[in-house]
């Protein structure tokens, strides 16, 4: 089937550029790895014509839906193997999304998701090789064996030289002032639902404490009601939306906050600690295995609003505190997520697929 090439090693597949945290790790660490962006339903027959002239040693399926059902048929018709990456649970997502858009009135797009779900399903079925990019995921999908392993997320932020960059802030916020964020996808329900809840909180600390304020950046579905619900609430909080240099924001704040139901492994944690940024969280998720309580930042409950608030004065009213947690933080990303690191990680469970 190669004709005398040389096949391509891996063959990263996903619907965004998030393959990238594949084929960046593992070509630092010296594997051939292509990627293959599948952006609509319109481009799964060139995806199988590519599979099947590259004739890949093994497929990393990063995205699923149609792309994952693709490659479970290229399996089947080319006998080439492939592996499913789980970065978050995809079956709840097609759930949410279908009553979201039924919600909405939007049967047509609430429909679509039934193949998409279908897809998925098969997707997973059809293999028995899984990466995970936590151990949460790991213990939600029930998934045993050697084949089933976890890999994190790299965390490209380490790359950057934040010395060398300025801090700014789009909103014009005094600099005086200390600054809390947020950085949500407000695509998900179960991500924007945590946020909401420890808005209460958050809110009665602002209103305590005239030099600080908030910031929530992001955007999707959801944005409106998030920005509903802080408007709503005394304290200075501000929803800009979506931002596109990050990297100045990360280095202006103060204190990251992330509060989710869903994530299995949220970049923004790790890039908040690249920033040398202490972390607020709510012990769940993904979150539980980033935040170490007391030495990266402090793990909270959600149904305990009053955690939040207390860990919030706390920070605040510590710069030395914020200063010795956020290097802590810096040490642990620089020593769990970089990308040679990960690659490492990645090239060992491939390894039985490129001998």
């Amino acid at each position: 089937m190669t004709d005398g090439r040389d096949r391509t090693d891996v063959l990263v597949v996903s619907t965004t550029d998030r393959g990238e945290k594949i084929t960046r790790p593992l070509a630092a660490v010296g594997v051939d790895a292509t990627r293959f962006t599948v952006r609509s339903i319109d481009e799964v027959p060139d995806l199988l014509g590519h599979i099947r002239r590259e004739d890949p040693a093994v497929v990393i399926v990063d995205s699923l839906s149609f792309a994952g059902g693709t490659v479970a048929l290229a399996k089947l018709l080319f006998s080439v193997p492939y592996v499913v990456r789980i970065r978050g649970d995809a079956m709840s997502e097609h759930r949410s999304w279908f009553w979201t858009h039924l919600s909405r009135g939007a049967y047509g797009r609430a429909l679509k998701q039934i193949p998409r779900y279908v897809a998925t399903r098969g997707a997973l079925k059809a293999t028995d090789d899984y990466l995970f990019v936590s151990k949460y995921l790991k213990e939600r999908y029930d998934v045993e064996g050697d084949r089933a392993a976890v890999v994190n997320t790299p965390c490209f932020m380490l790359e950057e030289d934040l010395d060398e960059v300025e801090v700014t802030d789009p909103l014009g916020i005094d600099p005086d002032r200390t600054m809390i964020l947020a950085v949500t996808n407000m695509n998900y329900p179960g991500k924007v639902e945590g946020l909401v809840r420890a808005l209460d909180p958050i809110s009665t600390v602002l209103s305590a404490d005239d030099d600080a304020t908030f910031v929530i950046a992001g955007d999707g579905p959801y944005h409106e009601r998030v920005e509903r619900r802080a408007q709503a609430l005394p304290g200075d909080i501000h929803v800009p939306g979506y931002v596109s240099e990050i990297g100045p924001l990360f280095k202006r704040a103060d204190i990251f906050v992330h509060f989710s139901l869903l994530d299995g492994y949220p970049s923004t944690v790790l890039e908040s600690y690249a920033s040398r940024t202490p972390v607020i969280a709510n012990d769940s998720v993904g979150m539980s295995e980033q935040v170490i309580d007391g030495e990266t930042g402090y793990l909270v409950d959600l149904d305990a609003p009053e955690t939040i608030r207390q860990r919030l004065e706390q920070l605040l009213h510590s710069p030395a505190e914020r200063e010795t947690l956020g290097e802590n933080g810096y040490e642990y990303v620089r020593e769990n997520n970089g990308t040679e690191r990960i690659g490492s990680q990645f090239r060992s469970y491939l390894d039985p697929f490129l001998e």
